[in-house]
């Protein structure tokens, strides 16, 4: 695609005016059928693709209204229900983020529902492009791998998370490998010694294994043999099978991707921290009652908000030929979930090995 081309080159090519080209593909009555059809052939041989600040532009311009775009990125969600997404804390704080950049460079985020009652990809298409909108922000989806479809070459997309792996598109994440590095050091710091995970399979495969690859790499350095990880089905995540996990490997601190756990470690008639520590790996927050990791769900939104109109302003369309991943750090938080910190480490002898994992 030669993305300098302009009017100015389709005009000369079809023997026109400039006018007549701009007329011609806003479908303009005033120039002629067939020779509308023969400019919007000659620019689609050419490869043209308008500028989309520009279009939003002069159509204020041309409706008499002051020279402010008000440019929309689209916010597409697909979960079974409109507001379904909204249950999950960390997905608002990625749309409050990326509505916050947005404004900031002069867009409105506005949301879109892909389930909406006869909507088809083709149809959202159409309606996106009907109002110029080319730049849209994915939501993670409802299944941990999943794929969606629109007419990709006309827009330009960027998603949160792995949940999307089809089409290959340039993704915005929290890098949960290190984070859970960051997690194990200070645990470390604070003295733990047997630190045991719990993560269902769905949570696993929706971050491509991720929370558990940093898992293993600092599970290899503990003093102490290593025990087994939680890691269940998602049709053998239940309580008993928790507790019963907990009673025979005996975790002096917990990680864990839930507030449900804490529960069930305080139901098995454990004191938290007294007895057994609790980490949550997407805390609410630095400075709650949680101890654990806080993903910076806003940076996230405003990285993915800004990645998307740097290539809108770049007038770039389609699925890219190298997707990029944008991968945001997350933060300690320090809450009353675990022990004050205690200087330990957890540098020492390799163990047993780090594959082990136990879910009956």
């Amino acid at each position: 695609m030669n993305q300098a081309l302009t009017l100015k080159d389709i005009a000369r090519e079809a023997g026109v005016s400039l006018m007549t080209v701009s007329r011609a593909l806003r479908h303009d009555p005033k120039v002629s059928a067939p020779l509308r059809t023969e400019i919007i052939g000659i620019a689609e041989r050419l490869g043209y693709r308008p500028n989309p600040l520009v279009s939003a532009l002069m159509s204020y311009r041309r409706a008499g209204k002051p020279a402010h775009c008000d440019l929309v990125v689209a916010f597409i969600t697909n979960f079974p229900t409109r507001d379904g997404w909204r249950d999950f804390r960390l997905y608002q704080e990625f749309y409050r983020g990326a509505d916050q950049s947005a404004n900031r460079h002069g867009y409105h985020l506005e949301e879109f529902w892909m389930a909406e009652p006869g909507m088809t990809p083709a149809r959202l298409s159409a309606i996106l492009r009907t109002r110029n909108i080319i730049g849209v922000l994915l939501a993670p989806l409802a299944t941990p791998v999943g794929r969606l479809e629109l007419e990709w070459d006309q827009f330009q997309a960027v998603t949160f998370g792995y949940s999307i792996i089809e089409p290959p598109l340039h993704r915005v994440s929290n890098f949960q490998f290190r984070s859970m590095r960051l997690v194990m050091m200070k645990l470390a710091e604070c003295g733990y010694r047997r630190p045991g995970l719990a993560l269902s399979q769905s949570l696993d495969d929706r971050v491509l294994h991720q929370w558990l690859g940093g898992f293993l790499v600092e599970k290899k350095s503990l003093r102490e043999r290593p025990i087994p990880l939680y890691l269940a089905p998602d049709q053998k995540w239940s309580q008993q099978r928790f507790e019963n996990w907990l009673n025979k490997h005996r975790p002096d601190v917990v990680i864990a991707h839930s507030e449900e756990l804490i529960q069930w470690v305080r139901h098995s008639g454990r004191r938290v921290p007294e007895d057994v520590g609790f980490v949550h790996l997407d805390c609410p927050a630095v400075g709650g009652e949680l101890s654990g990791l806080y993903q910076n769900g806003p940076e996230i939104g405003a990285a993915a908000a800004d990645m998307l109109i740097g290539m809108l302003r770049r007038n770039e369309r389609g699925l890219p030929v190298l997707p990029r991943a944008l991968l945001i750090e997350g933060s300690w938080a320090q809450g009353k979930t675990i022990r004050p910190l205690a200087g330990g480490s957890f540098a020492g002898d390799a163990g047993a090995s780090a594959c082990d994992s136990c879910y009956d």
